[in-house]
């Protein structure tokens, strides 16, 4: 079975490393598997980290705008989502007016941008913390 990019999303490097590895060949040498499962692995935790470090620098960017709007735009995006996703349900469950895909779509974009904000902020917050300890030291 093929699977779906929201089944790589939900499933995060696991299921990126399982689609890859599906590509091995069946012959190969099971060291020469490990090796490439090993690279693999190092290789999609460091693109993981340095997704992080550039998301942190967005929000820094962000947050050293003069821009209102490029403060607030994220906080936005959510209470939007949010709100729809709450109309959007009630909606759908009180006679059927929306489908049932929208309300499973504004979930997932629920999900990623929540996601994306707090465990982003979280990332900055330990980053900041982590640069004062090594200040300190």
């Amino acid at each position: 079975m093929t699977p779906v990019i929201g089944d790589l999303i939900q499933g995060g490097v696991n299921a990126a490393l399982d689609v890859v590895k599906s590509y091995f060949p069946p012959d190969m040498p099971p060291e020469e598997k490990a090796r490439l499962e090993r690279d693999l692995t190092q290789a999609l935790a460091a693109h993981q980290l340095t997704q992080e470090r550039e998301r942190t620098q967005r929000h820094g960017a962000d947050m050293a705008s003069d821009s209102w709007l490029s403060k607030n735009i994220r906080p936005l995006v959510l209470v939007y989502l949010m709100i729809a996703w709450t109309v959007f349900s009630v909606l759908s469950i009180s006679g059927g007016m929306v489908d049932a895909v929208y309300v499973g779509m504004l979930k997932e974009m629920l999900m990623a941008a929540f996601g994306f904000y707090f465990a982003g902020r979280s990332v900055e917050k330990i980053t900041a913390i982590l640069k004062e300890r090594k200040v300190r030291s």
